[in-house]
């Protein structure tokens, strides 16, 4: 048995190892990778691994742990900020899908399958669209957060439903077990919520207090698998208890450790969880039925596709947004096949169905990147022709001329920034910004700001690129701030062009495409540390300054070589770290009350200079040699530690 168990995680591993590998050369995610490793070892491929079971058991672990992390992610705090991308923008995907597909279905499948089909159809790969997104540094983009929310709602749906998938296996749905089911499930989240904030910090406190990273480890496994037992028990799925665990940790300050410490096991079950979805890819099903699966996976691609459009579309986004969007929700949810496997346990789906959803599932999940990679491309072509109302504006309205102004591209917290100053010194902007929400509101409170993509020259020569004399580019996609980029230059050669930027690998090709000053975030906040601790360290301004400049030199060069020459600072630190700068209180009795800096000669007698003094309110900076100290005005002495101590001694004596 452990032979038998050893020889085939040997052969698993082994093979995703050297799959993932060539995979990568070609800049294909792990996921398909272990898609294909599970085909190739499964019982319906070469058939290196016969017995799945030991497999599944591993596979479930990681789904179990998958909803944890999510659990412990997903904190009710962080849902509800969220909550319009999430709520908004999810059940309007979920629902659009959900239509289409039983519109479809009904024609083959009674109602209750239909519908269960509709709610698998509708999730989308969280593992693969995340890691889509974040390799390219999409995340924050409008699209990203989008895409997020959306898959944020789909796992919430999908762990919700879990446990009800058995209602679906009679003719009718039952309202009197579906309302039971309904109660039950809002007592447990209470529960949950309660214990969360008053129990289980209490418990992990005394755990944590014994200083054991072990102890501590266990003790966090024991609660996730418990809690999705006890849960499972009751008539729930493992997957849903997982994730009450997860949020019974959510809101302690115990979160982002159990994550970093669990987040490991959950990679290499997830791992084993893709595996263990290939191996359920029946190639002779599959050869046998093959018209018919490339046709069902086509239209599933096609559906979410539309479904994906039309919610985002619904949701405010523009074309571009809604496409790339809906792009990255066209692989098959993890969770979906969680679900369909409940399914066939519970008797709503036959094997034939279950067979046809396996392999048209992994069909997309292999196919999800091609979409990826060609979305921005198709997006520039759909948004040439499809205009979602509202996208396409007069901006420059009756008696309103933009001449010499300057266009904000993007309104989040450093185009706000950008307005403010521009706006106190009395420079006409307008804004262009992706989020109809913040445009409402921003019009709201006055500001020239309109809703359009920046990509879209037709946007552009709206908002007088032509004319404008600065456009400051403040978003957080770098292909649209390429596109941007190149496109007004194009317009308007003599326009200057400032780019934010959070990557460093950006700079020169923005700089190619006609950027005048590129602005990384990496980079830049670097240099604000480097600033404040030169000047703690004392350094003259000018000193600062020059170093600083020399920094942002050839596209912050100094800060991309091994080591950059600061020999010069090194040398004046090493000085300045035996000056200190203090104060002294001038009393009744103290030998400077009614004199004068001159008659004192502090800098003979003791060596420190009088660089401030404080009389009140008032503070004088440089103060002459005449100035004469009165009692309670506070002298700022500048020396080393033991001049300053005989300054003390001086004054006193």
């Amino acid at each position: 048995m452990t032979e038998e168990f050893l020889k085939t995680f040997v052969i698993i591993f082994g093979l995703s190892t050297f799959i993932v590998y060539l995979l990568h050369k070609i800049k294909l995610p792990p996921v398909i990778g272990f898609l294909l490793s599970g085909v190739i070892a499964g019982p319906y491929g070469v058939g290196l691994v016969r017995d799945v079971s030991l497999v599944e058991i591993f596979a479930e672990i990681g789904v179990i742990l998958l909803l944890f992390v999510l659990g412990i992610e997903l904190s009710p705090t962080k849902l509800f900020e969220m909550k319009r991308f999430i709520f908004l923008g999810g059940a309007l995907q979920i629902l659009v899908t959900l239509f289409f597909v039983v519109l479809i279905s009904l024609i083959f499948l009674n109602f209750n399958v239909a519908l269960f089909a509709g709610i698998v159809i509708a999730l989308s790969s969280t593992a693969i669209a995340l890691k889509y997104l974040a390799d390219k540094g999409e995340i924050d983009t409008p699209h990203g957060r989008i895409t997020v929310g959306i898959l944020i709602f789909q796992d919430l749906v999908a762990v919700f439903i879990a446990g009800f998938i058995p209602l679906f296996s009679g003719g009718n749905l039952k309202a009197g077990e579906f309302t039971v089911k309904i109660i039950l499930s809002l007592l447990i989240v209470f529960i949950v919520l309660w214990t969360s904030r008053n129990l289980v910090p209490f418990i992990f406190l005394q755990i944590v207090k014994l200083k054991i990273r072990d102890l501590f480890i266990i003790s966090v496994l024991f609660l996730c698998f418990s809690v999705a037992l006890l849960i499972s028990e009751i008539g729930f799925s493992l997957a849903f208890g997982a994730f009450l665990a997860g949020l019974l940790i959510s809101e302690s300050e115990y979160a982002h450790q159990v994550t970093a410490d669990i987040i490991p096991f959950r990679e290499s079950f997830m791992a084993v969880f893709f595996i263990s979805i290939g191996m359920l890819f029946n190639v002779d099903f599959v050869g046998k039925n093959l018209l018919a699966v490339i046709l069902i996976s086509a239209l599933i691609i096609l559906i979410k596709i539309i479904g994906g459009f039309a919610s985002v579309a619904l949701a405010g986004g523009s074309s571009r947004v809604a496409l790339i969007s809906s792009f990255a929700l066209t692989p098959m949810s993890e969770f979906s096949f969680v679900l369909t496997l409940l399914g066939k346990e519970s008797g709503v789906i036959n094997d034939d169905f279950y067979n046809f959803f396996i392999s048209a599932s992994v069909i997309t999940m292999v196919f999800s990147p091609v979409f990826m990679i060609l979305a921005p491309r198709l997006s520039e072509l759909v948004g040439k022709y499809v205009k979602i109302r509202g996208e396409i504006f007069d901006v420059v309205e009756k008696g309103q001329n933009l001449e010499n102004h300057v266009i904000i591209v993007g309104f989040g917290l450093n185009g706000k920034n950008i307005a403010k100053a521009l706006k106190a010194i009395g420079v006409p902007y307008v804004v262009v910004e992706l989020n109809i929400f913040t445009v409402k509101k921003m019009r709201e409170m006055g500001e020239l700001i309109y809703y359009g993509d920046g990509t879209s020259v037709d946007v552009l020569r709206k908002v007088g690129i032509g004319k404008a004399r600065l456009i400051i580019i403040a978003i957080s996609d770098p292909a649209s701030a390429r596109k941007i980029v190149s496109l007004a230059r194009f317009e308007n050669p003599d326009i200057y062009i400032i780019v934010r930027t959070r990557y460093v690998s950006e700079i020169e090709e923005l700089k190619k495409l006609g950027a005048d000053e590129v602005i990384p975030e990496e980079f830049e906040t670097s240099i604000e540390i480097i600033s404040r601790v030169l000047n703690y360290f004392n350094l003259p301004l000018n000193v600062v300054r020059e170093y600083i400049s020399k920094l942002r030199e050839d596209a912050y060069k100094a800060l991309r070589v091994a080591e950059p020459k600061i020999e010069k600072l090194t040398s004046e630190i090493e000085l300045l770290k035996y000056l200190n700068i203090k104060t002294y209180i001038v009393d009744v009795n103290s030998k400077a009350r009614d004199k004068s800096i001159a008659e004192l000669n502090l800098k003979a007698q003791t060596g420190v200079l009088v660089i401030a003094v404080q009389r009140g309110d008032e503070i004088l900076v440089n103060p002459s040699s005449d100035f004469v100290f009165k009692a309670g005005d506070v002298m700022f002495i500048i020396g080393t530690p033991r001049e300053i101590d005989k300054t003390a001694e001086f004054l006193e004596g």
